[in-house]
C-alpha cells in the first residue's frame, strides 16, 4: 500500500514539472517574438527614416542611424537640386554641390528655349546660345507652315521656304478633296485634280450606297451601280427579316423584279413565324428601295463595258455569314460577287472575326 502511494505522488509531481517546463517554454517563445516584432518594427522604422519619409520616428534610432539618416537627406537634396525639383534646399549643399547644380540649371534653360518652351528664360543665355536658339526656332516654324499648323509664322520665312509652303498647302488641300474632308476647297484645284476628287466622290458614293449608310447620294448612281445597290439593299433585307431583326422590311406583294440570289431561301423557323403572323400565309420577300431608286431588271454586268457573266454556282456554306454579307452580294472593292465563304476564327490577339463572304 505505501509503494502505491509513493508511486502516484511521484507520478504527480512529474506531469506538475512536466507543466512548470511547457509554460517556461511558453513565456520564453513569447518573450522571443516580442522581441523580434520590436526588431522588426525598429529595422522598418530606420529604413522609412533613410528613405526620408514622413512616418519615420527619430526617436527611435541610435546615434551612428541619425548619422546615416542624416547623410542620405543631404544626398537626396543635392538630387533634387541638381534636377531643379522645387523641394531643393539650397542651403544644405556645399560649395561644389552649388557650382554642379548651377551649371545644370543653365544646360537645362539652354534645352527649354531651343525646344521653344515657355519656361526658356533668354537672359541666361550666352550670345552663341541665342545665334542656336534663334535659328532653331526658325526651323521649328517652317515645320510648323510646311504642316499647315496654326503656329505658324509666315513673315518668318524665307521667299525659298514660302514657295515650299505653298506647296505643301495645294498637296495638302487636294488630299483633304480627294478623301472627300470638309477642308477642301474646289478653287484650288486643277482641272486634272478636279476630276479625280470627283470620280473619288462617286466611287465613295457608291460604297456608301452598296452599304447601305445614310450618306448615300442615289442621284449619283450609274444604272448599273443602282441596279448593284438595289440587289445589296435586297439581300441585306432578307438576312435581317430571316434573322428576325427589327430593321427588317416585309411587304405583303411579291418581288417580280428580282428573285433571291441563288441558294437563299429562309430557314423553317423564319417560314412557322410568318405563317403564323400572316394567317398562314406566307408573303414573299420584296426588294425595298426607296422612292427615288427605280427598279431594274436583274443583271450580272457589274462593271461598266464588262461581258454579261455566268450564272453564280449554288454556295457551298450558309446563305448569309456571321457578319451579315451573302453569297452573290457585289464586293465594293473588287466589284465582284462575293462566292467564297471563310468560317469565323480567333487571331493570335485573341480577336474573333466573324464568319464572313468574300470575292475571288
Amino acid at each position: 500500500m505505501y509503494s502505491v502511494l509513493a508511486i502516484n505522488y511521484n507520478f504527480t509531481a512529474l506531469i506538475q514539472l512536466m507543466n512548470l517546463v511547457r509554460l517556461l517554454l511558453s513565456l520564453l517563445l513569447l518573450v522571443s517574438a516580442h522581441a523580434g516584432a520590436q526588431d522588426a518594427k525598429l529595422s522598418q522604422n530606420y529604413r522609412f527614416c533613410e528613405a526620408g519619409y514622413s512616418s519615420c520616428d527619430v526617436s527611435l534610432l541610435n546615434a551612428s542611424q541619425l548619422e546615416q539618416v542624416r547623410q542620405s537627406a543631404l544626398t537626396r537634396n543635392f538630387r533634387y537640386c541638381d534636377s531643379g525639383y522645387s523641394s531643393c534646399d539650397l542651403g544644405l549643399l556645399t560649395e561644389r554641390q552649388r557650382a554642379q547644380v548651377h551649371g545644370s540649371a543653365l544646360a537645362r534653360n539652354l534645352r527649354n528655349c531651343d525646344s521653344g518652351y515657355s519656361s526658356c528664360d533668354q537672359s541666361l543665355l550666352t550670345p552663341s546660345q541665342q545665334v542656336q536658339v534663334s535659328e532653331s526656332h526658325l526651323k521649328r516654324n517652317f515645320r510648323n507652315c510646311d504642316s499647315g499648323y496654326s503656329s505658324c509664322d509666315p513673315t518668318l520665312l524665307t521667299q525659298q521656304q514660302q514657295g515650299k509652303v505653298a506647296v505643301s498647302a495645294l498637296d495638302r488641300n487636294f488630299t483633304n478633296c480627294d478623301k472627300g474632308y470638309s477642308a477642301c476647297d474646289t478653287a484650288l484645284l486643277t482641272a486634272a485634280q478636279r476630276k479625280q476628287a470627283e470620280v473619288s466622290g462617286l466611287t465613295r458614293n457608291f460604297r456608301n450606297c452598296n452599304s447601305g449608310y445614310s450618306t448615300c447620294d442615289t442621284s449619283l448612281l450609274t444604272d448599273i451601280q443602282r441596279t448593284t445597290v438595289e440587289q445589296s439593299a435586297y439581300r441585306r433585307n432578307s438576312y435581317n427579316c430571316q434573322k428576325g431583326y427589327s430593321s427588317c422590311i416585309y411587304t405583303a406583294r411579291a418581288s417580280a423584279t428580282l428573285p433571291p440570289a441563288s441558294g437563299r431561301t429562309a430557314n423553317a423557323s423564319h417560314a412557322r413565324a410568318e405563317s403564323n403572323s400572316t394567317g398562314g400565309k406566307q408573303p414573299a420577300y420584296e426588294r425595298p428601295y426607296s422612292a427615288s431608286i427605280k427598279p431594274h431588271a436583274p443583271t450580272t454586268a457589274l462593271v461598266s463595258g464588262a461581258a454579261e457573266s455566268a450564272p453564280l454556282p449554288a454556295p457551298s456554306g450558309p446563305s448569309c455569314a456571321e457578319n451579315g454579307s451573302c453569297y452573290g452580294d457585289i464586293s465594293s472593292a473588287t466589284m465582284r460577287p462575293k462566292t467564297t465563304h471563310v468560317s469565323g476564327y480567333t487571331r493570335r490577339d485573341g480577336t474573333y472575326v466573324r464568319g464572313h463572304y468574300r470575292s475571288k
